[in-house]
């Protein structure tokens, strides 16, 4: 990502690869708001951990949106 991507709930400037990932993986692709990690648990309504899990997931099957 060589933009730097915020939150647009909390004002967060400094999303991870990661967060920006997972914002794409379950919101789609071609979302232009992205949210932080709490934000998006928030949004989903399940724990951040939830969230991690997740990512961890993503990454183990080889998901190009976390490498």
């Amino acid at each position: 990502m060589s933009k730097t991507k915020s939150c647009f709930v909390c004002g967060n400037e400094k999303l991870t690869h990661n967060e920006v990932g997972l914002n794409k993986k379950l919101m789609g692709r071609n979302i232009n708001k992205f949210f932080c990690l709490q934000c998006l648990a928030d949004h989903l309504d399940i724990s951040t951990e939830d969230l991690l899990e997740r990512i961890q997931e993503f990454k183990d099957s080889g998901c190009v949106l976390f490498k």
